[in-house]
């Protein structure tokens, strides 16, 4: 069957009909057939424009008389969040526990060291792994592969990690040689992970960080609130 003109692709639509388990993301209800993939824009059909609605909410979507305003009509933001709202009712379940850690170990800077583990016993899990290293009030970026000046593909997002339940690994990274490996300034890291589920739905988690002094040998000690990112000290010259 042809597609049609900005219509989503089924793959997608396959994807959005998982993640609500055929419920409307508007009233809630399991629908079962009676439902559709509606746009949040008209003029975008990627996946995260899709919405799927029961008959009876997509036209209370679309009703609204600008002439003879009355009640309050749904707008894109609280469209979005109640449809992310429904996907993770639906979805959170395939998500299992993570651990994950910044320690040196037996590394000596600028080797760092890194662990994730999947403790489920159920579902596997892709692993989006995003660090951020700040030195002082300058943002570093991401930390770099070997003892060269790329950029980690494995900690910058671009690659995802596969882990099947309880399985672990453990990994490493190095600092930028713009990091001093002994200076008053402590170092810190911003971690932020992206999990995958089954269904291929994205669950972000909160940022935490990580803080080591480099002038001692303390290890790395974990620190619960959200590191603020600087402007690279580029952008600020």
């Amino acid at each position: 069957m042809a597609r049609r003109q900005n219509d989503f692709r089924e793959e997608d639509k396959v994807r959005v009909l998982l993640w609500c388990a055929r419920h409307c993301c508007l009233c809630g209800r399991a629908v079962g057939v009676g439902i559709e993939v509606a746009h949040l824009d008209p003029g975008r059909s990627d996946i995260d424009n899709a919405i799927p609605l029961c008959f009876d909410c997509h036209a209370a979507v679309g009703h609204y008389n600008r002439a003879h305003p009355r009640g309050r009509r749904y707008n894109l933001a609280e469209l979005r969040a109640r449809r992310n709202q429904v996907y993770e009712e639906y979805t959170r379940h395939l998500v299992p526990p993570v651990t994950y850690t910044i320690s040196q170990g037996r590394r000596n800077l600028p080797d760092l060291g890194f662990t994730l583990s999947n403790l489920g016993d159920t579902y596997p899990i892709r692993v989006k792994v995003c660090i951020t290293l700040i030195h002082g009030s300058k943002d570093c970026g991401p930390p770099l592969t070997a003892r060269t000046n790329e950029t980690s593909p494995h900690y910058s997002g671009l690659y995802l990690w596969n882990l099947n339940p309880r399985q672990g690994v453990e990994g490493h990274f190095y600092m930028p040689p713009s990091i001093p490996t002994r200076d008053p300034e402590p170092l810190r890291a911003r971690v932020d992970l992206t999990l995958v589920d089954i269904y291929d739905r994205e669950h972000s988690l909160l940022p935490t960080g990580y803080i080591k002094s480099l002038d001692s040998e303390r290890d790395w000690y974990f620190e619960p609130v959200e590191q603020e990112l600087q402007p690279r000290q580029s952008e600020r010259s």
